[in-house]
């Protein structure tokens, strides 16, 4: 048996979503919708706003300058899979909440007389996305 027939017959027993969990083609984030009985939630003046991939993301502490419902959360590594959850989720915006970042391991680096321990960081983006009424 080749090394082909052995990956085509895994590939073929794995259902699809899991092939993709595996391979990191997911959508990059995860999405919790929002249950719950909307409010009068918080508006403000609207202050400096970042546009990603044409996204408003608002950072923690602002707000819109008009009234909106929340559609979920959505937790992800980065502000382009933030904004590609807005698109997906067909919200018009995200509140971000809070961006972590934390030690995720060292990269060790060494030569003759050299040694080199460079942290590793990974980043965490929270956040909820919101569609104006």
């Amino acid at each position: 048996m080749g090394y082909t027939y052995i990956v085509k017959t895994i590939l073929r027993l794995l259902p699809f979503p899991l092939v993709l969990g595996l391979c990191g083609c997911g959508p990059g984030y995860e999405f919790s919708p929002y249950v719950g009985q909307q409010q009068n939630w918080t508006t403000g003046a609207g202050g400096y706003v970042r546009m990603v991939d044409k996204v408003p993301l608002f950072s923690p502490g602002q707000y819109p300058p008009r009234p909106y419902i929340v559609l979920g959360a959505v937790s992800t590594h980065n502000e382009g899979d933030l904004a590609k959850a807005v698109r997906q989720q067909h919200a018009d915006a995200a509140l971000i909440s809070s961006e972590s970042l934390y030690r995720s391991g060292s990269v060790a680096v060494a030569a003759p007389g050299v040694f080199v321990a460079e942290p590793l960081h990974h980043t965490v983006i929270t956040a909820n996305l919101i569609k104006y009424k």
